[in-house]
């Protein structure tokens, strides 16, 4: 006989049963996600003390690669379960830049139980915090050779991608006819998630795996116009994650939900594969298939083939064509241009450089891999937008590559709305912008970036009635998306809807608190608002979290000098023109302070130098709130007109 200590821990109206897996309020159970129950365990059980955010992702994802947001966003749905809103935390703090802290006195009351003698059972799984942490993946190696061997299960990733394409396509518009109905896009369309594929088995040990089948059957999706999917950034931190479908759905608010998992039985692999309606959790369709794979790109066409034929009274024969075109026969290039996506999505300036670096290896390996083309143009306009190269020096490169892949496949969305991008940002063609928005639209209707990317230049246009309805089209596509939501509160804020806009960016926050941009806009709303102090916060925050960006910084003199703060903002202008002897500095941050400072020759000075440098942000200047007291001034009225917006 042994003693069995059962612990019960009891903080404000809650009550945690780890051993059960039980969280109560008031008496009442608690849904609460897998991770998020690890989380809450984990940060109970050192109730008072801070928790490092590598500690955390180190106990809750003992086996995997993971990046900082899927932390965040586990937090984030914790909160929500304990009624924890942001601004009035009662047991979760966030410590900036640290981790997080449980801040609720906690009563830890244990119940010792007599039990008979331990059995061991090789299958009970181990507390995350109890399981050998291995060392990270080589970023630097090519995935397959991370993979098992055998040729037949390193091809595994694209064969299943199309089985699983056809056979969700093939019932989803059959069975259910098309889910959501919204008059304001294609009548029959549906909204889905498609999750990352889970191996049971022989493992792979990369989320590269499930992340490349997800994104393949959300490429072919997005073509058909017939159900709009959530972008492979909005499904990314599942690969990584427990499944849980409905829970996964509600947090994507979609109506349906595709996930499965693979299994290797020697040179054959087993797929499972179910359709979940989230608002009720009923199993609309589950099959299995076992497979033996040998000619990956035959297959490919066979089950696109099938696809086709199974939906033909739905799709016109012009809509079934994207679904049988092959993007690339190198199974390797694919590889790298999945890798690659995988860190452009983390949109920091080293990821979006590695992504970068895996764009051009896929390049390489199949110079008419279109897709990969576009992850070039996507990473050299990120690289300009941001500040972290000369516009001049980004963006030609990013127009190049958009329109090499436009030249193999025309009809490609992404490649579309990155050249309209880079005629937004660097030519400064609202129109053409536009153009290539719709060309990309057309294509894939529910790509959120294209519609959040139109909505930014229909404001600038001052069709505000327009940017809004793109700017709520993008939201609805991936609710859950940082950038999407940033760029919703700029729109906002142009149309003067500040209060909708502190909402928006508040929500970003409470899903990434450290997520800079949002602090950026929400800044640029609250300076509007005329609430200085608060704006002067989160252009700190914004600055802080970011490591220095530079428009972060001139947005922050400019609330300084605007509050009087005439010292710390002359502070940021020494330490960015100080800074511009070394590496590029956008004139137009430097602009944005002495506007702030009210010293309007030497704004003009450098919104000019702005204009000779093309600092991207010259193309919302005309709405940019920051410059309203330049507006009287002629030489602002003839800079707009040269800016041609």
């Amino acid at each position: 006989m042994r003693t069995l200590i059962r612990h019960l821990y009891r903080f404000g109206s809650y009550e945690l049963q780890p051993a059960e897996r039980l969280l109560f309020h008031e008496g009442r159970p608690v849904n609460v996600t897998p991770k998020a129950f690890d989380l809450l365990v984990f940060l109970v059980e050192r109730s008072g003390h801070l928790c490092q955010k590598e500690e955390l992702m180190k106990a809750l994802w003992p086996d995997s690669f993971v990046e900082e947001g899927n932390l965040a966003v586990t937090v984030s749905l914790l909160r929500k379960a304990l009624g924890d809103e942001r601004g009035h935390q009662q047991y979760i703090e966030t410590v900036s830049k640290s981790g997080y802290r449980f801040i609720a006195s906690v009563e830890n009351l244990a119940d010792h139980s007599e039990v008979g003698p331990q059995v061991e059972n090789p299958d009970e799984k181990r507390p995350p915090h109890a399981v050998p942490v291995p060392p990270p993946p080589d970023d630097s190696m090519p995935l397959i050779s991370k993979f098992p061997a055998g040729s037949a299960w390193r091809l595994v990733t694209l064969a299943a991608t199309v089985v699983i394409a056809t056979l969700f396509l093939a019932r989803f518009v059959r069975v259910t006819g098309g889910i959501a109905k919204d008059p304001a896009r294609t009548p029959s369309a549906g909204s889905l998630a498609v999750l990352p594929f889970q191996t049971v088995g022989e493992k792979i040990g990369e989320a590269y795996v499930g992340i490349a089948m997800a994104d393949a059957v959300i490429t072919k999706l997005g073509h058909s116009g017939k159900i709009v999917t959530r972008p492979t950034s909005a499904v990314q931190k599942y690969a990584t994650e427990p499944q849980d479908s409905r829970t996964a759905g509600l947090e994507q608010g979609v109506d349906a939900v595709l996930d499965g998992r693979m299994q290797r039985e020697g040179d054959r692999v087993r797929l499972t594969v179910q359709l979940t309606r989230v608002r009720d959790g009923v199993e609309l369709w589950a099959d299995a298939f076992d497979e033996k794979f040998t000619d990956i790109f035959t297959l490919e066409d066979e089950f696109s083939d099938r696809v086709a034929r199974s939906i033909r009274l739905k799709l016109t024969g012009e809509d079934t064509g994207p679904l049988s075109k092959l993007s690339t026969k190198n199974v390797d290039a694919y590889e790298a241009y999945i890798r690659g996506r995988y860190f452009w999505n983390r949109r920091t300036e080293q990821a979006i450089t590695k992504g970068l670096q895996y764009f051009q290896q896929a390049v390489a390996l199949d110079p008419n891999f279109a897709e990969a083309h576009a992850g070039v143009a996507d990473s050299y306009a990120l690289l300009g937008l941001y500040g972290l190269l000369p516009p001049k020096e980004a963006f030609p490169p990013a127009e190049y590559a958009a329109k090499k892949a436009l030249a193999i496949n025309d009809d490609l969305a992404e490649a579309h709305a990155t050249l309209g991008f880079v005629y937004f940002y660097y030519g400064w063609n609202g129109r053409a912008a536009e153009q290539e928005f719709r060309r990309a639209l057309d294509a894939n209707p529910g790509y959120a970036m294209a519609h959040s990317w139109n909505g930014q230049d229909l404001a600038a246009l001052h069709r505000i009635s327009e940017a809004l309805k793109e700017t709520e089209l993008a939201q609805q596509d991936d609710p859950l998306s940082l950038i999407v939501s940033c760029n919703a509160g700029l729109v906002l804020l142009v149309a003067g809807r500040q209060e909708k806009a502190v909402d928006i960016l508040t929500k970003a926050l409470e899903i990434d608190p450290d997520f800079p941009r949002a602090h950026f806009r929400l800044g640029n709303v609250y300076e509007q608002r005329g609430m200085p102090d608060k704006a002067i916060a989160e252009f700190e925050d914004a600055v802080r979290l970011s490591g220095g960006d530079s428009y972060y910084e001139g947005a922050l003199g400019h609330a300084y000098g605007m509050a009087g703060n005439v010292k710390q903002a002359r502070t940021i202008l020494e330490v960015l023109k100080q800074r511009s002897r070394t590496q590029y500095v956008p004139a137009y941050a430097v602009a944005l302070v002495y506007a702030g400072l009210h010293e309007k020759d030497d704004a003009f000075a450098w919104l000019e130098k702005a204009y000779n440098d093309r600092s991207a942000s010259m193309a919302l200047m005309n709405v940019d709130p920051a410059l309203d007291s330049l507006h009287s001034d002629v030489r602002f009225e003839e800079l707009v007109r040269r800016v041609n917006f």
